[in-house]
């Protein structure tokens, strides 16, 4: 599909049979009007199909939405907000690091973990785009959040792997 069904799948979206492969179909479209389509429904879909919709826009690295997935990852929605941190570490980009920032340090207790795994990923998109200052502090971060175990852990060696500057 191309642009011409982007209206389409987004009338599907919320669709319990059919919004599975709507939102698939919007989430694998290189044209950004699919993308606008997947936020546009972030304030109509629930449930499932909500936190379909929020991972279809994190495997989209879709930078837009970094500002409505940092309000439902601190909503404490349990359909919403765990979707929406993975989705901001997918993302990686310097905002989407000051939004799992924001939830490591200000987020509900039962987020931190999962924000500090979407921390490390997030973390290698910024080295590899350069940002090797915004992945350090986003790691540092996780650590403080998560003090110890498998997480933490990973974080430090991540960090240790990190260029200097």
């Amino acid at each position: 599909g191309g642009a011409k069904s982007i209206a389409a799948l987004s009338a599907l979206l919320a669709d319990e049979k059919l919004g599975d492969y709507a939102r698939s179909g919007l989430e694998s479209m290189a044209d950004p009007g699919a993308g606008a389509a997947l936020r546009r429904a972030l304030a109509t879909l629930s449930g499932r199909q909500l936190a379909g919709a929020i991972n279809s826009l994190g495997v989209r690295r879709d930078a837009a939405a970094v500002a409505e997935l940092r309000k439902l990852a601190l909503a404490s929605n349990p359909d919403s907000a765990p979707a929406a941190v993975t989705a901001l570490g997918l993302i990686g980009n310097a905002d989407a690091a000051q939004a799992l920032q924001a939830v490591l340090e200000n987020g509900p207790a039962e987020l931190r973990l999962p924000a500090a795994h979407a921390s490390i990923v997030a973390a290698e998109q910024l080295a590899k785009g350069g940002n090797a200052a915004a992945a350090r502090k986003l790691l540092e971060t996780s650590t403080k959040a998560v003090p110890s175990g498998p997480s933490a852990e990973a974080a430090r060696r991540a960090v240790a792997s990190l260029p200097k500057r």
